[in-house]
């Protein structure tokens, strides 16, 4: 009887931000829920349809007894309340890993911010502009032979289009090896050879990043690479030419495939990589696993880092589980002269510690900012991707309500401005990178939610460089991010319609012209010149600092008013 009734009270008790998004409510004031989302928490007492107004006010009154009491409420106090439990470690720990593994996805801050805004017309959970989308064509592709689905010409050119704007970001693929199996492949005009899969995910690439608009021959890479790595797959030690093959193609599904789909394939890139024994130094490994033969020491760190790399970014914007490779020895790779894997590869380390499973307070969160920001970098997709992971820590600055000072915000706003134009660039050059997409969209996000005069009057450019890159690619994907964005910043001015109009309602009841209280003040008010010319500065400016005016020691010295 017990358990039916605290059924009961569990489906009944909900406040109503919790009812209209259907979320799980523990009927607290504040809310659980309410408190992470960020928005106002409160109960529609008057309605007896759905839930019991006595379990609702017998809920309020053990939550809270000491609002009841500041309010006056007539309810009987209770004699001997309950003191409140500590929670205990293990249920702290537990909130802190849910506290932190929202605001390391974007798409989670998107639906909070929209629920801070108007908690009944918020977006559905959803991840926008991740990438440019889908490249679709009309009809169904298959696997097929490299030879039959494009020549060695075709192949030559590709190869060059990827190792010129690929290679030098994600450099795992050894140049001569790949260039004199193209030289070979042609001659031998066979169904399979083990080292297509590699061709096929580097004519892929070369595709992506040479046609704005996807041709058959990409698809049919695609496909034929796919069918080729999923049959190899279930060897008990993976080869490096399969791994490269897998890592090529997670590449390719982070640029192009929805989250879920390229998640899978890191994960399984991941777990590929933990059968080879690839990422443990050949000084380390057991005896079950065998050496791999002729590997660079170089491309093996390049193949794992990127591997991690990726899967733990996947696995934060879903704010799902990463896949951790246990035993693995980071070193960054070796740079080279036109070379910038090892600049982009260098933000794993601090990206792995915002795992949510990590403790980090704000302080040291913090300390990380200020060190990324203080990382000089000119590459157009490192500064991408550095703004994506600045944009990160500063969501989870959010959750646990720190804010930044003004020179951090300001530095912040800066490297957004950059990104904003390095995405803008690339776009010119053909490089669909994800941060292309994925960042204007976040920094628009980020920008309604700072709501200063700073950040708004950054959020045009923001808005702008959005609508550029969904122009130029014009897949589904951009045109929903578009939108998105549209209403996410149409419900913000509605917000600010509605303050606005509160405000106005206020000041003309009370001070308004034809009000007799104001009428009756109007004389000595007018006789204070120094207040006329401050009403006149205030109604003139937009950057009059309510937050200073009111730490002021002597608010009204601050305006130079000081008698």
């Amino acid at each position: 009887m017990s358990a039916q009734l605290k059924r009961q009270r569990r489906s009944k008790i909900a406040c109503e931000p919790c009812r209209t998004r259907k979320r799980k409510c523990n009927g607290q004031h504040p809310c659980e829920m309410c408190t992470d989302s960020e928005y106002t928490c409160h109960y529609d007492l008057g309605s007896r349809k759905k839930r019991n107004k006595g379990l609702v006010l017998e809920s309020l009154m053990t939550v809270r007894p000491a609002q009841r009491q500041q309010a006056g409420s007539h309810w009987e106090r209770p004699t001997a309340p309950t003191p409140r439990r500590p929670s205990p470690p293990g249920e702290r720990f537990t909130n802190t890993v849910q506290q932190s593994i929202g605001p390391n996805s974007g798409a989670v801050f998107v639906q909070n911010l929209g629920l801070k805004i108007d908690p009944v017309n918020a977006l559905n959970p959803q991840v926008f502009a991740w990438n440019i989308g889908l490249r679709k064509l009309p009809g169904s592709f298959m696997a097929m032979s490299i030879v039959n689905i494009i020549s060695a010409e075709e192949m030559t050119a590709l190869a060059h289009m990827f190792f010129d704007k690929v290679a030098p970001y994600y450099g795992f693929v050894d140049r001569d090896s790949c260039f004199e199996h193209i030289r070979s492949r042609w001659d031998r005009p066979t169904g399979f050879e083990p080292y297509d899969i590699v061709l096929c995910g580097v004519a892929a690439m070369g595709c992506l990043f040479s046609q704005r608009k996807a041709a058959a021959a990409e698809l049919h890479l695609v496909e034929s690479a796919k069918s080729a790595l999923e049959q190899r797959s279930q060897c008990e030690i993976p080869p490096l030419i399969l791994i490269t093959g897998w890592a090529l193609r997670v590449s390719y599904l982070r640029l192009t495939a929805s989250p879920h789909t390229a998640w899978l394939a890191s994960c399984s890139l991941m777990h590929l990589i933990d059968a080879s024994g690839l990422h443990l130094d050949p000084s380390s490994r057991h005896e079950l696993l065998r050496p791999t033969p002729n590997i660079d020491d170089d491309i093996r760190r390049r193949l794992v880092s990127f591997a991690q790399y990726i899967n733990t970014w996947v696995s934060f914007d879903l704010a799902r589980s990463r896949i951790i490779l246990h035993g693995v020895s980071y070193k960054t790779p070796s740079s080279r002269d036109g070379d910038f894997t090892a600049e982009m590869l260098d933000l794993l380390p601090l990206s792995e510690s915002l795992d949510p499973f990590t403790p980090v307070d704000a302080a040291q969160l913090t300390t990380m900012l200020v060190n990324i920001m203080q990382s000089s970098r000119a590459q157009p997709p490192s500064v991408l991707s550095q703004c994506n992971l600045v944009l990160c820590i500063f969501r989870r600055l959010r959750a646990v309500h720190s804010t930044l000072s003004p020179a951090l915000m300001s530095q912040m706003l800066e490297l957004i401005t950059k990104a904003l134009a390095c995405a803008r660039q690339l776009v010119d050059a053909n490089c669909p990178w994800s941060h292309v997409a994925n960042v204007p969209f976040q920094a628009i996000c980020t920008l309604l939610a700072v709501d200063s005069l700073e950040s708004l009057s950054l959020l045009d450019d923001a808005v702008q460089t959005l609508k550029y890159v969904t122009d130029v690619y014009d897949t589904e994907v951009l045109r929903e991010a578009y939108r998105t964005a549209g209403s996410l910043i149409l419900l913000q001015q509605r917000r600010k319609e509605h303050d606005a109009g509160r405000l106005t309602s206020i000041w003309g009841r009370h001070f308004g012209p034809d009000n007799d209280t104001m009428s009756q003040r109007r004389p000595s008010i007018q006789d204070s010149e120094s207040f006329r010319d401050l009403v006149a500065d205030l109604s003139s400016s937009e950057n009059f600092d309510f937050a200073q005016f009111f730490i002021a020691d002597n608010p009204w010295n601050a305006l130079g008013m000081d008698s």
